[in-house]
């Protein structure tokens, strides 16, 4: 194997075993600070963590050429989708989430046909279907909870985040790790007003939700976010956005590892199908 490849398939590993506790941070949080302000907690914790370490001063001398990608990923990669789960989570359970999270793949594949034409043929297509199919083996059809508005909110930010790997993928002018961090310091300061909606920064939480609240800033959305837009510039959006996939099966890990949730052999027969797929 080439060591790009290693590269490559070692991103994608480590994307998806950090993005699959972020639901489960989710679930536990939203409800006791408020879906807003944990987004707000969610992106200062990750930009206090990469902006000074990968925002440099050269980069800042083109910041008003790329101020308009710039600005529409801080609203469509980062806060609106993040709020958009951080409101279903008080509705529909992290499993769910995580299978409809598995949707980005297919919204990055229809958008990068339509609009990017880059070369696709229906293998990998069939390869997207195989693998959403055992996404919701891999949950269980008794997991996904019924509630129209969560779900119709878990896709609408599924779809944008197959729309923004596009969209990077279309910025390759912008250094990476710039990209990501400054997106995540915009973001946060566009939260910012909003969380005087809810209940405004509350630290006397429970450690549970401070755990969850500190773990899904700094690794689920600092490092990941950064190696996720690392990884659209070296593979593309379609094959970027498969780490999805990988989601649920690393999030029922973690659950089986710290809350003891059990591992049936319906999941591990849709954990086939997401590595076939």
């Amino acid at each position: 194997m080439k060591k790009s490849s290693v590269i490559d398939w070692s991103l994608i590993l480590a994307i998806g075993i950090a993005w699959g506790s972020s639901f489960m941070f989710i679930k536990v949080a939203a409800p006791a600070v408020g879906p807003i302000t944990l987004v707000f907690y969610r992106l200062f914790i990750a930009s206090i963590i990469v902006a000074p370490i990968f925002i440099k001063i050269e980069n800042l001398s083109n910041i008003k050429e790329d101020f308009i990608p710039i600005l529409f990923l801080s609203f469509f990669n980062a806060a609106i989708p993040f709020c958009l789960f951080s409101y279903a989570a008080l509705e529909i359970n992290a499993g769910t989430m995580s299978v409809l999270n598995g949707t980005t793949p297919l919204f990055a594949f229809i958008i990068a046909t339509l609009w990017l034409k880059l070369s696709s043929n229906w293998i990998q297509l069939l390869g997207i279907f195989i693998g959403m199919v055992g996404l919701f083996i891999f949950v269980g059809y008794e997991s996904i909870e019924y509630s129209l508005l969560a779900i119709n909110l878990s896709l609408l930010a599924s779809f944008f985040y197959g729309f923004s790997s596009n969209f990077i993928f279309k910025t390759k002018e912008i250094e990476p790790t710039y990209l990501a961090s400054i997106t995540l310091l915009i973001a946060t300061v566009i939260t910012f007003p909003f969380i005087f909606l809810e209940n405004g920064i509350d630290l006397n939480q429970s450690n549970e939700v401070k755990l969850s609240v500190g773990l899904l800033g700094s690794v689920c959305t600092g490092l990941a976010y950064m190696g996720y837009v690392v990884l659209i510039k070296r593979v593309g959006p379609v094959k970027a956005s498969t780490v999805v996939l990988i989601v649920p099966v690393t999030g029922m890990i973690w659950a089986n590892i710290f809350l003891d949730e059990i591992i049936t052999s319906t999941m591990i027969s849709g954990c086939f199908l997401i590595l076939i797929g």
